[in-house]
Parts: structure tokens; sequence; C-alpha cells
């Protein structure tokens, strides 16, 4: 009788151990997937003043356009 005692207390706690391993995880994972997005700088056009980021603008002669054609615009 002992035996089995002894057999349900290991089953009980390996739950318990495999159990606890499964929750840290899922809360690692779940942490992950929720991080923070990569903050990017923003500019303003030069000639309609819409907001964009500022790697995808067009330079010119120190103004920051959204386009191309908004930096023609403004050259004439």
């Amino acid at each position: 009788m002992l035996k089995y005692l002894l057999l349900f207390v290991v089953i009980v706690l390996a739950y318990a151990f495999i159990k606890t391993k499964a929750r840290k995880l899922d809360k690692t994972s779940s942490n992950e997937n929720y991080s923070t997005p990569a903050v990017e700088d923003m500019a303003r056009c030069a000639h309609c003043g819409v907001h964009f980021p500022l790697n995808e603008g067009v330079r010119s002669g120190g103004l920051v356009f959204c386009s191309n054609e908004h930096r023609k615009k403004k050259d004439k």
C-alpha cells in the first residue's frame, strides 16, 4: 500500500512540475507577441503637410517632401 501512495505522490509532483514549466513558457511566449513596435522618426511634407516616416521622404534644399511630385511642385 505504501508503494502505491509513494507512486501517487511522485505522479502528482511530476504533474505540478510540468504545469509550472508550461505556464512559464506560455508567459514568455505571450510577452514576445505583445512587444512594442519600433519607433520611427516622422516628418511633415513641406508642400501638403502630411506626416510620414522620415525614411520614406524625399529631401531637397533642406526640406522634406512626401513624394517626388510634391518636391517638383515646390521647386516651381
